[in-house]
C-alpha cells in the first residue's frame, strides 16, 4: 500500500470547534487520521479504525490527553490485538494542549477545561462519528490529577479511566471523590492507575486515593492501584495503557476451555450462552457463541476422544461445522472421528459436503472410498 497524504479544507458547522479540518492521512501500517485545530489552544488528532469505513459497527472511544506524545500507544495496542480477537477496534482521540497553556488548564482552570473536555471534543465525537458511548481516558502526570476532577464533576462521561504517574492528586480532589463514590449516583466505574516506585513524591496521594476506592466502591467497581519496581515517571504509560485496556477488555476474547472438566466447572453451555449474551451486550456485538469457543470445544472433544460430548456439541452447535472454512486437514480430522465412533453415515456426509468444496482433494475422495467400502 502506498503512502498517501491528502490535505484538505472543509468548513464545520460545528461552532465550538475551529473552522478547518487541517489534514488527513492515510499511513501504511496505521491507517486514517484526522487532526483537527481546535481554541483555547489546542487540536486534536483522530484515528479510525480499520473496519470503520466498510462496516456499520459503533465504537469504543479512547480520549488520550498529551495526544502528542501517546496518541499512537492505544492504535498500537489495538493494531496488534484486533486480528486475534484480543481487543475490540475503538475511535483513539489524541488531545494536545499548548505546552504554555497545559498546567493551567489542567490545573487552576480544571473546571472550564471541563467544559471544553465535555462539549467542545466529546460532543463532536459523538455528533460526527459512529459510537457505542462506551468512552475511556488516559492521562498521564498532571493530566492524571485532572482525571479527578472530571470524574467528581461529570461522574457518567467516563466509562474507564487509566492513569499513569499522576501528580497533584490533592486532598480536595480525593475528598470529591470519595463524595461522587459515597453518592446514589450511577456510574460505570473502572480505574486503572500506576506509579513507578520512585516516584515517592506522588505515593502517599495515590495510596490515599486506594483508601478511598476500598472504603467506598460499590460491587460492580473494578480499580487497581499497581506500583511498579521497573517503571519511572516516563515509562509508566506504556504499561498502563497495555495492562489498562487488558484488564478492562478482559471479557472480549473468545474463552477457550482447556479440558471438557473446565468448561463443565465454569457451568457449561448455560453458563457460556450468559456469557456471550453479556458480552455482545456490553460491546454492542453479536451475542452468539463465538466461533473459536466452538471451534476449541469440538477439539477439545475430539482430542479427549468423548463422543458423547461431542455429539452434544453438534447438535448445540447446529450446522457450525459446515458453515466453517475448515481445512481439509480438519475435516478428515472430524470425519475418522465419526467413523472410529460408528457415526459413518456421518462421515460420508461430511465427506461428501467437504468434496462439492474441494472436489480435486484426492484424501477425502481415497477416505470416503475406504469407508464405504466398509459400510457395504
Amino acid at each position: 500500500m502506498k503512502k498517501a497524504i491528502m490535505i484538505i479544507a472543509i468548513f464545520l458547522s460545528f461552532n465550538l470547534l475551529a473552522t478547518e479540518l487541517t489534514d488527513k492521512r492515510s499511513v501504511p501500517s496505521i491507517g486514517t487520521i484526522h487532526s483537527l485545530e481546535l481554541e483555547n489552544h489546542q487540536s486534536i488528532s483522530i484515528y479510525l479504525p480499520d473496519n470503520y469505513e466498510s462496516s456499520k459497527e459503533k465504537f469504543p472511544v479512547m480520549y488520550v490527553l498529551d495526544g502528542d506524545r501517546y496518541f499512537l500507544h492505544s492504535i498500537a495496542y489495538q493494531k496488534t490485538l484486533t486480528w486475534k480477537v484480543e481487543s475490540p477496534n475503538f475511535i483513539v482521540i489524541g488531545i494536545n494542549i499548548d505546552k504554555n497553556k497545559r498546567r493551567e488548564l489542567l490545573g487552576r482552570q480544571s473546571n472550564e477545561y471541563i467544559d471544553i473536555f465535555q462539549h467542545q471534543i466529546v460532543d463532536y465525537v459523538e455528533k460526527n462519528y459512529r459510537t457505542n458511548n462506551k468512552r475511556m481516558y488516559f492521562g498521564w502526570e498532571m493530566a492524571g490529577g485532572f482525571a479527578l476532577d472530571l470524574f467528581a464533576k461529570q461522574p457518567e462521561l467516563i466509562d474507564a479511566y487509566f492513569l499513569a504517574s499522576s501528580t497533584h492528586f490533592t486532598q480536595k480532589r480525593i475528598d470529591n471523590v470519595e463524595k461522587i463514590l459515597k453518592s446514589k449516583i450511577t456510574m460505570p466505574n473502572f480505574f486503572y492507575y500506576t506509579l513507578g516506585s520512585v516516584e515517592t513524591w506522588s505515593l502517599e496521594s495515590h495510596k490515599k486515593l486506594s483508601k478511598v476506592f476500598s472504603n467506598t466502591s460499590k460491587e460492580d467497581d473494578e480499580w487497581e492501584f499497581y506500583l511498579s519496581s521497573s517503571d519511572n515517571h516516563y515509562t509508566t504509560p506504556l504499561n498502563t495503557i497495555n495492562k489498562g485496556l487488558t484488564n478492562y477488555f478482559n471479557d472480549y476474547a473468545p474463552i477457550r476451555f482447556y479440558s471438557i472438566k473446565e468448561f463443565k466447572s465454569f457451568g457449561g453451555i448455560k453458563a457460556l450462552t450468559e456469557h456471550y449474551k453479556k458480552r455482545g451486550e456490553h460491546y454492542q456485538i453479536s451475542t452468539n457463541i463465538h466461533s473459536e469457543t466452538k471451534h476449541y470445544l469440538l477439539n477439545q472433544a475430539i482430542n479427549e476422544d468423548n463422543f458423547s460430548f461431542f455429539s452434544k456439541l453438534i447438535s448445540q452447535f447446529d450446522g457450525f461445522i459446515e458453515s466453517n472454512n475448515y481445512s481439509t486437514g480438519f475435516i478428515m480430522k472430524i470425519g475418522k472421528f465419526y467413523s472410529n465412533n460408528g457415526a459413518t453415515e456421518k462421515a460420508m456426509r461430511l465427506y461428501k459436503s467437504e468434496l462439492t468444496k474441494n472436489p480435486t482433494s484426492q484424501r477425502v475422495s481415497d477416505e470416503l472410498l475406504k469407508i464405504s467400502k466398509k459400510h457395504q
